[in-house]
């Protein structure tokens, strides 16, 4: 059997102190109840590593998966494509007239690289260092050549282009050339005439001809059995792979998700297994246990008793002393005054300042009492010397006096918690952690004090210091009195402060005269603008430091910084000795562990979700975090969870009220008016709420299981500088996220399911709150759209559909088209002045959107009073006004431009900050390989683009979706159909659009306003999941 082990926050074992208090039946089951846990712990932790690898090996597997099934497919449709590309290549053997064509295509292709053969040898002879004789026979006998080539070739010509002429005209093949001498050319016929028999000869070649493509057609046909007969079998040898492909993939993954589950039983079993052979040997040994155990009870109980005694006697000690620190304090104050004061040389009276401890309140009240008059009177006869007086000052100010206070109150802290910890050093760690957290008091004791005797005397010798100058300046403006002329005033005469005006001043005309010559310079072209940016920027350091240097030489003003900044300064020395004080105690907490034989995690979690602070409060002795989550359960319990069910407002049910709507409370004769819609606002927040406050309670739950459960293995729980250190570094996102993750809920989730629930009720005509009452009616308003079909409402609903995706396409694409070239060409390196252009595109978006709608709106009205009909009529495009917001095709082109306008300044934008962090290397690689700028821009360019910038134009697409400003604003919806139906519709009303004018009551129906949030939910759902989708798509591909 082993002995209870202790284990800190390291993992690290320990055996208790005292022996005999861990040799109990109790003890041993705590042991292997603290092993099996502990073991349990690291089997769950391996298991989500094992897990975790798992799962990236799975995610690796399939997509290795999704590449060889791309190159199986890939090689399958090759294989296909081979026999293909043969049978097609063989198609001019369907007919004699198109292997003339081909033979025909052959020659002029031949012809032409026989041109272009002469051409760049004639170029190669010009820039060749031959003797013109040599160039001149070689062009002779290119000519030749060439003659001959020429002239073959065109026999070729001449006999295929007549043969396709006659079996085009004539569709004989008896080749009686005179049918056809109209259709030929002079020199072909002239050609024929030189022909003994040209029947004959036409019929022999065609013979070949028809041979030659006899030949090829039966070879195509051969080919096509092939693919036939191939083609069945390929499909299904594919087939057949690509599921064994798959099978074998699937295999892996199924073996990895055993091999890593079976790892985990086992280890588990193995570790139930472990736990209850310890309980069964315990169970065996149970009556030595209980023998030693009745033995070591009495010398364990004598142990404690003796040091509570002790311990009793110095807490009552340490509450008569902390009634003497104020009067300790102010007597070691005093005894640093006169300590300061003679070390500088000033002559100070012998003062007792003896101070006991056994000394009673009114004892040490009249010590320090009496050595406060003694100082008072010394400084009385020292009136005349100004170092006394700010000395004494700074030493008896209230802010000293308190921290000498605060000083001795933590050294006396420091003394009881050692007394205490050596009392319980003999039996239980926590002495060694009280004796740890005396040495940090003391620790901060020495520091704290050495501190502040230091910026006292920093900031006495600084006041001092400024005095004296103050005086000697005095001194030198009554000799300046003589001075008649200013100019003739000696360096000496000048006061500090005039001399640092003086070097400033200077330092000011230096860098002006200096900016002057650079201006200069670069206006005669010596410099570049980035030199003169650079120089400038040297001179303006260059200023600073000259300043600063000149400010720390001055007496007056250096002494005036070390004032200036002492309070802040000194604020941040005892703020690190704080600090340094913290991280010891938590390192201690880490360390040294802590006995406790009580099974708390249950209980601990049980108070954690009834009241979240009492565990921390009662049992893990964290009482700042115990403090503050009790106020925040008491706001809970008194606040939050009456009000969600319908406490202190009753005009919103809360939950309940979710049952009626309010229509039992109301009553018109009685004037009691309910409203459904805050009935259903209210009971939205209300959810919302109680989500909120379970959820809170719930993670306080598992915090104190957490705590309870390292506390039964002999960690201590953590001091709350180490959650505020939490809350200050990781921490700190969860808290800022926490404040969004709640507006967001309210601010944009609320509506949204309010939204969605007014869609279940029969909310609009006939039931309009609060002077009616609203009734919840389940899918019925979810229906209508079937019930309304004979009065054409799926005809209205494809016009207004069939337009909002044809509108979310167009004004999509089309800005971020334009977008994207504009940015791109003004990127250019051959561009001239870009700031101008870029500055003039972002104009659009600089302008609000509902101004520009206006505008151009008043410029496209119909008859005199719109600009457009104004200017084509005074140019003479048009003979009378036209009205371009009248005909349906113009003004949906219209609307779509005017979003373009709008929009694209944006996406120019967002291009040209990512254009500038794409790498140049990319380019300079590409260029190597052969890439040229359209090649570039579409292997290069636009991939890192649309990879930067696709969740925005995902967005875009949402926002194009839901874009009720431009429609509304611009066109109204209009303009209406020639056979509109009743629900209003007209040609440019989107989805967006044509709900608002549904819930204004274009046409009135019972629960309209219902049916329109019905409509506006499906509208929110597709524009919401196309959203999530094209991120979560854009997420996985940049991972």
């Amino acid at each position: 059997m082993e002995d209870l082990k202790l284990y800190n926050w390291y993992g690290e074992s320990f055996d208790n102190i005292l022996p005999q208090s861990s040799g109990n039946m109790a003890a041993y089951k705590k042991q292997v109840k603290n092993i099996f846990l502990r073991t349990k712990d690291r089997i769950k932790s391996q298991e989500n590593i094992d897990k975790d690898l798992y799962l990236r090996a799975r995610t690796k597997l399939q997509d290795n998966l999704k590449r060889e099934l791309a190159s199986h497919k890939v090689a399958y449709k090759n294989k296909l494509a081979v026999l293909k590309d043969s049978i097609k290549k063989l198609s001019y053997s369907d007919s004699t007239i198109k292997l003339l064509q081909f033979e025909i295509n052959k020659i002029k292709a031949e012809l032409k690289d026989t041109k272009k053969y002469a051409k760049d040898f004639v170029y190669s002879l010009q820039q060749s260092a031959d003797e013109i004789n040599v160039k001149l026979d070689n062009i002779e006998k290119l000519k030749t050549k060439t003659y001959v080539d020429e002239n073959e070739l065109f026999k070729k010509f001449a006999v295929y282009n007549i043969m396709k002429i006659y079996l085009q005209k004539i569709e004989k093949t008896d080749f009686n050339i005179s049918l056809i001498h109209d259709f030929l050319l002079p020199i072909e016929l002239e050609w024929v005439k030189k022909l003994d028999n040209p029947k004959e000869y036409f019929t022999n070649i065609y013979n070949e001809v028809e041979k030659q493509r006899i030949s090829l057609y039966n070879r195509k046909q051969e080919l096509i059995r092939k693919f036939e007969g191939t083609h069945k079998l390929q499909k299904e040898l594919y087939i057949e792979e690509t599921e064994q492909i798959k099978t074998i993939t699937k295999q892996k993954i199924l073996e990895l998700e055993y091999e890593y589950t079976k790892k985990s039983n086992e280890l588990m079993e193995r570790a139930k297994e472990t736990k209850a052979k310890a309980l069964e040997k315990i169970e065996e040994q149970k009556e030595v246990i209980l023998k030693a155990e009745a033995k070591n009870k009495a010398v364990v109980k004598n142990i404690i008793d003796n040091s509570n005694a002790q311990i009793k006697e110095i807490k009552s000690n340490y509450k008569e002393q902390l009634k003497l620190v104020k009067y300790r304090s102010i007597v070691q104050n005093t005894k640093d005054f006169m300590s300061f004061l003679s070390k500088n040389e000033i002559k100070v009276p012998e003062l007792d300042y003896t101070f006991k401890s056994n000394f009673t309140v009114d004892q040490a009240k009249e010590v320090a009492t009496t050595l406060k008059s003694e100082v008072k009177n010394f400084v009385e006869e020292n009136k005349e010397n100004d170092f006394v007086k700010i000395a004494y000052s700074q030493f008896f100010s209230k802010l000293n006096l308190l921290r000498t206070y605060i000083e001795f109150k933590n050294l006396l802290k420091s003394q009881y918690k050692e007394k205490i910890g050596l009392s319980k050093v003999k039996y239980t760690y926590e002495g060694k952690f009280n004796l740890e957290e005396s040495r940090s008091l003391k620790d901060l004791f020495i520091d704290s004090r050495k501190t502040r005797l230091a910026f006292r005397k920093e900031k006495i010798s600084a006041k001092h210091d400024l005095l004296a100058l103050k005086r000697k300046e005095v001194a030198k403006l009554k000799n300046r009195d003589k001075v008649k002329n200013i100019e003739e005033l000696s360096l000496e005469l000048l006061t500090d402060n005039e001399k640092f005006k003086l070097a400033k001043a200077k330092a000011i005309k230096e860098f002006k005269e200096g900016k002057a010559e650079l201006k200069r310079k670069i206006a005669s072209k010596e410099i570049s603008k980035q030199a003169y940016k650079n120089k400038i920027y040297e001179y303006k350091i260059n200023k600073k430091e000259t300043i600063r240097e000149t400010k720390l030489k001055s007496m007056l003003m250096s002494n005036k910084e070390i004032l200036r900044t002492a309070f802040w300064r000194e604020f941040s020395e005892h703020k690190v000795n704080k600090k340094i004080y913290e991280s010891k105690i938590t390192e201690a907490q880490k360390t040294i562990p802590v006995e406790t034989m009580k099974n708390l995690r249950f209980l601990t979690a049980f108070l954690g979700f009834i009241f979240p602070g009492l565990s921390e409060l009662i049992f893990f002795k964290q009482y700042v975090k115990g403090v503050l989550l009790t106020l925040l359960s008491t706001f809970i319990w008194t606040i939050v969870i009456p009000f969600s069910f319908g406490a202190y407002w009753s005009r919103m049910g809360g939950i309940p009220g979710f049952s009626d709507l309010g229509k039992g409370l109301h009553n018109a004769s009685l004037g009691v008016f309910t409203d459904a819609r805050l009935y259903i606002f209210g009971g939205v927040i209300s959810v919302v709420l109680l989500v909120f406050a379970v959820a809170y309670l719930s993670v306080s739950s598992i915090s104190s299981y957490r705590v309870a459960k390292q506390l039964e293995y002999g960690s201590r729980p953590s001091k709350w500088t180490h959650t505020k250190r939490w809350l200050n570094t990781s921490g700190f996102p969860w808290m800022i996220s926490l404040f969004g993750w709640f507006l967001m809920i309210f601010i944009v989730a609320t509506p949204i399911f309010t939204s969605i629930l007014i869609s279940f009720t029969n909310f609009g005509y006939e039931h309009q709150a609060p002077s009616q009452t609203v009734d919840w009616v389940g899918l019925k308003m979810w229906g209508y759209w079937w019930v309304f079909r004979e009065n054409n409402l799926l005809l209205s609903l494809q016009r207004v559909i069939g337009w909002t995706i044809l509108w979310t396409i167009f004004s999509t694409l089309i800005p971020i088209s334009v977008g994207i070239i504009i940015a791109v060409l003004t990127n250019s390196q051959r561009i001239k002045f870009k700031k101008v252009f870029r500055v003039i595109y972002i104009l659009p978006w600089a302008i609000p959107a509902f101004v520009t709608l206006t505008f151009i709106k008043s410029m496209f009205q119909g008859g005199d009073q719109g600009f457009i009909n104004l200017i084509m009529l005074k140019v003479g495009l048009i003979s009378e006004a036209k009205n371009w917001l009248a005909e349906i095709g113009k003004t949906r082109v219209l609307v779509i431009i005017v979003q373009t306008w709008i929009a694209y300044a944006w996406i120019f934008m967002l291009v040209t900050g990512n254009l500038q962090s794409i790498p140049k290397d990319i380019y300079e690689a590409g260029s190597v390989d052969g890439a040229r700028g359209a090649q570039l821009f579409r292997y290069l360019t636009l991939p890192s683009l649309l990879l930067s910038i696709a969740p925005m134009l995902i967005g875009q697409f949402v926002g194009s979706f839901n874009n009720f400003t431009t429609i509304s604003i611009f066109t109204g919806g209009g303009p209406a159909f020639a056979n509109p139906t009743v629900f209003g519709e007209a040609s440019t009303d989107i989805i967006i659009s044509w709900v608002y004018k549904l819930t204004l009551g274009t046409v009135k129906f019972a629960g309209d306003q219902a049916f329109a949030a019905a409509l506006t939910t499906l509208a929110a759902l597709f524009s919401i999941s196309l959203g999530a989708r094209g991120f979560i798509k854009s997420m996985s591909r940049r991972d």
